[in-house]
């Protein structure tokens, strides 16, 4: 198995696919199985034949193309600037499913017997991979009927990306093979001899201590251990040091915890969400997720060294495996320049790491991928899925 990844600075959409078309072709011979593309915003009215540019000179067997915020590729994530990446992977002995969900035609979440059969799930399938529009899928209802269906076959993987290079209905660009939707998504059921892993790295760090919510008004928690929510919040703000303070006033998030049978909770134990707003008459804080009462969750800020520390402690494990032969990296639009201050960051630690593995990928609004046993939709996530042969 082989793989190579391309990326082009040029702001001429048709000049950046001819660009990177002609670098994948250079670096692989013989058939090409499946191409990812990723192109920013600034590349989506002419995307479409970009992407069928880059099919015309591989003649892959599946392509994929989705517009973002900001495509990541090579050693570059190219931050708010015009960029075109790609991933080209050779895969014999892989069974490549597409699949497609719209609002005219749309996974059938409500018969959820009739999943496996729509995605193609197969017994020797390793990884589900997802990429929607954001504004036309009903993620938090469709994941959970991918996961379970998924699960049912040997916990399988969902990993991918919300498409993040539009900040209105309509305007994202997501293409399978010569089909062009504007809503939805795209799944690709990956199957057969290869090996994938995926980290998710979150950026973010608990503060104070776990509490059980003892009262919930839909996503409102008007409780937390008894005492009216807001007040514990103003309670912990209070108690931390100028450095937390600082980091709270740039914005809190609640995580919720995974595993509720755990005796002590730690680093990834948690799923974090936005705090949506205050509702002081009630003294309640709206969560970014509709918890249970009696869920345990516990306040974090983002914090850029926590985030390198839990992408190394995590790069650990696999420096162990075998080298990868390609790499697809989905990251949080709040990370990168905004989180660390500096350029390249995520994929610098992965190549210090990893090595020159072919890496492409993008910045999303909201990356999908697994914490143990279960897939979620993350937020201030890095999400790297390795493969290997």
């Amino acid at each position: 198995m082989r793989s190579s990844a391309a990326i082009s600075e040029h702001l001429d959409t048709r000049t950046a696919a001819i660009e990177v078309a002609g670098l994948l072709d250079s670096a692989l011979e013989g058939q090409v199985d499946l191409v990812l593309v990723y192109g920013s915003f600034h590349h989506r009215e002419s995307f479409e034949e970009a992407v069928a540019d880059i099919k015309r000179t591989l003649n892959p067997s599946v392509i994929i193309g989705v517009t973002v915020e900001s495509a990541v590729g090579c050693d570059l994530e190219l931050e708010g600037v015009a960029g075109l990446s790609a991933l080209a992977m050779q895969l014999p002995g892989v069974t490549l499913t597409p699949w497609t969900t719209t609002p005219n035609k749309p996974v059938p979440i409500s018969k959820p017997e009739r999943i496996p059969e729509w995605i193609g799930l197969q017994e020797d399938t390793k990884a589900v991979f997802f990429f929607a529009d954001p504004f036309s899928t009903p993620i938090t209802r469709l994941l959970p009927a991918l996961v379970n269906a998924a699960g049912a076959t040997n916990e399988i993987p969902i990993i991918g990306g919300m498409a993040s290079g539009a900040s209105q209905k309509g305007f994202n660009r997501l293409i399978l093979n010569d089909e062009l939707i504007t809503g939805g998504g795209i799944g690709l059921t990956m199957s057969g001899d290869v090996h994938i892993d995926c980290i998710v790295s979150q950026g973010c760090r608990p503060i104070g201590e776990p509490l059980v919510i003892t009262n919930i008004k839909d996503n409102v928690i008007l409780e937390l251990g008894g005492k009216p929510a807001l007040d514990v919040l103003k309670e912990l703000a209070q108690s931390l040091s100028p450095e937390e303070r600082q980091m709270v006033k740039e914005g809190v998030l609640l995580g919720g915890v995974i595993d509720e049978q755990k005796r002590h909770f730690g680093r990834g134990d948690f799923l974090v969400r936005s705090i949506l707003g205050l509702d002081h008459k009630r003294k309640g804080i709206a969560a970014g997720e509709f918890y249970r009462l009696g869920k345990t969750v516990q306040f974090h800020v983002r914090d850029a060294q926590t985030a390198v520390e839990d992408l190394q402690l995590l790069l650990d494990t696999q420096e162990l495996e075998d080298q990868p032969f390609a790499g697809l990296l989905v990251t949080c639009n709040g990370r990168g320049k905004k989180l660390f201050f500096e350029e390249d960051c995520d994929l610098t630690i992965i190549r210090e790491r990893i090595g020159e593995v072919p890496i492409a990928g993008f910045f999303a609004a909201g990356e999908i991928g697994p914490i143990g046993n279960e897939s979620f939709l993350h937020g201030h996530t890095s999400c790297l899925t390795l493969f290997r042969s």
